[in-house]
């Protein structure tokens, strides 16, 4: 799920905490020099602190065991495309194990703590000695849905990575809103971005950071998403998948796995270089591709795209199925991602549709292409939507974006996607899951590939230009308030030091009235 952030209320934000820190430091500086006229020596006392981290102890032996550790994260995720993929939580003392969606586009990790017709369980914080309330509210609205809550701390592990646990800030979702889906089997968010989009703002630390600073755990983490196998569809037997917290798991993928930088740390924000339907490029100007952001979120389901962009791929899609299409006639509400589109089982053909081709900048002269195949960005959907045993159906899951490019869970599922944060980089791999059917156009990567140009000038970066603007007027106006308060500075330090001061009759006869 997509957190909206505005460009105009991130600048006030920065500018009030740019002001703020300016004034505080200003006073801290008033009363630092005041101690040093009230005493010869200042005795700072250092102390030399001692860390035990268990993610760390539990693998400090080597390679062995870390991937003991990376294997018993295999198979922690449930759940599919559509209605969301999650991972198991223990939260409280004494722990209530709760399921939480994985979700690489927001940052806040938000459990249910009241009733909703929508959910069969929720957190009782009544039941938990170690829960914390803030009292400070919180609000999340996300590209679906929002909700309301209250901001606290409780004690935190993963059922599958039990032996880190950590105290951390949560939000206590009290009301929601088309957030929650029925029968979804997930009561929260389990928000992965950066602190950059936490709500209300940046100080609110999200659960991995913690998890990084308390238990050791490498900034990293890569998922692996499986889906629904194709012979299972009409029954709701689903593979869901793996993540793994703090490191790659080479038995997830095979071959290479290829990075990209990620241009801003807010979202997982990457840039795209070129679009292709079938093999032929859009041939629009790279800006298109990013316009808004392009970024990597495991909690959107589709393969959203910018309007412009959206409707050319869309046009040379039906071009190409309209060509050789034979069965059932395709509505328009099927290409809108309402209706599902049906064949008799085992005879769907995935070839009359193109593979949706995506161009990642690596750096700035080269780049890798990711091949998404029929079999992603047609979702399969099961008995939710009162399909006979002897059908296969499927969602067109490609849509129009107001704000940017979104590779969603249909497309992370061809692949093996690294969450590098510590080098700033995000990996993709091709995918050890296994395929839906023999029939099935496997999805692979392509590079590295040169790039000529500059592949960074095709990011978007018209909200960042105002922001900086806006970040710079916020620095001059402190530094005015510091000019200000400099000479009350002089004229504190004259009375409370008189040791220090000065011999001039005027000011001693103006500070002693």
């Amino acid at each position: 799920m997509t957190v909206p952030v505005f460009a105009w209320h991130s600048s006030l934000v920065r500018l009030r905490r740019v002001f703020s820190k300016w004034f505080l430091l200003s006073i801290l500086c008033l009363e630092v020099l005041c101690s040093v006229c009230a005493a010869d020596v200042i005795k700072l006392p250092l102390r030399k602190t001692v860390r035990n981290h268990p993610y760390q102890a539990a693998s400090s032996p080597g390679v062995r065991n870390r991937r003991s550790i990376f294997k018993q994260q295999h198979r922690n995720v449930f759940g599919q495309p559509g209605e969301g993929y999650y991972i198991e939580v223990n939260i409280g003392t004494p722990p209530q194990v709760l399921n939480v969606l994985i979700d690489t586009g927001s940052s806040n990790f938000a459990v249910a703590a009241a009733p909703d017709p929508n959910l069969d369980m929720y957190f009782d914080r009544d039941n938990s000695s170690t829960y914390d309330d803030s009292g400070q509210l919180v609000s999340v609205p996300y590209t679906q849905g929002e909700w309301d809550g209250t901001l606290g701390k409780d004690t935190v592990s993963l059922y599958s990575l039990s032996n880190v646990t950590v105290t951390a800030e949560i939000a206590f979702i009290l009301e929601a809103e088309n957030f929650y889906i029925n029968g979804s089997n997930w009561q929260g968010i389990l928000g992965l971005a950066y602190a950059e989009i936490a709500m209300p703002d940046d100080t609110v630390e999200p659960l991995f950071d913690v998890m990084v600073r308390q238990g050791g755990v490498d900034n990293m983490f890569s998922i692996q998403l499986c889906g629904s196998l194709y012979n299972d569809i009409s029954h709701n037997k689903y593979l869901g998948g793996s993540m793994i917290f703090g490191g790659t798991d080479d038995s997830l993928y095979t071959g290479d796995i290829l990075y990209a930088t990620i241009f801003k740390e807010w979202y997982y924000e990457i840039i795209l270089v070129d679009v292709q339907v079938a093999g032929q490029s859009l041939n629009m100007d790279c800006k298109e591709y990013n316009f808004g952001k392009s970024i990597v979120d495991s909690g959107t389901t589709n393969l959203r795209l910018p309007l412009k962009v959206y409707d050319d791929v869309l046009a040379r899609i039906k071009t190409k199925v309209a060509t050789s299409f034979l069965g059932p006639d395709i509505t328009n509400s099927f290409w809108a991602s309402v209706d599902v589109l049906c064949w008799l089982e085992g005879n769907i053909p995935f070839d009359i549709f193109p593979v949706i081709s995506l161009t990642v900048a690596m750096d700035k002269n080269s780049s890798f292409q990711l091949n998404i195949s029929p079999q992603q960005y047609l979702r399969a959907v099961g008995e939710e939507n009162d399909i006979g045993p002897d059908q296969d159906c499927f969602k067109f899951a490609i849509t129009p974006s107001d704000s940017g490019t979104v590779i969603g869970a249909v497309v992370m599922e061809g692949f093996y996607v690294v969450f590098d944060r510590k080098n700033k980089q995000l990996g993709f791999a091709k995918t050890t899951c296994p395929q839906r059917d023999s029939s099935q156009t496997v999805s692979s990567i392509v590079g590295p590939n040169k790039y000529k140009g500059d592949a960074m000038d095709c990011a978007y970066t018209t909200a960042e230009t105002d922001e900086s603007a806006l970040t710079i007027a916020a620095y001059v106006m402190a530094a005015v308030c510091v000019a200000c308060i400099l000479p009350l500075t002089v004229l504190l330090l004259r009375w409370k030091c008189p040791g220090h001061r000065g011999h001039d009759s005027a000011t001693t006869d103006l500070i002693s009235r």
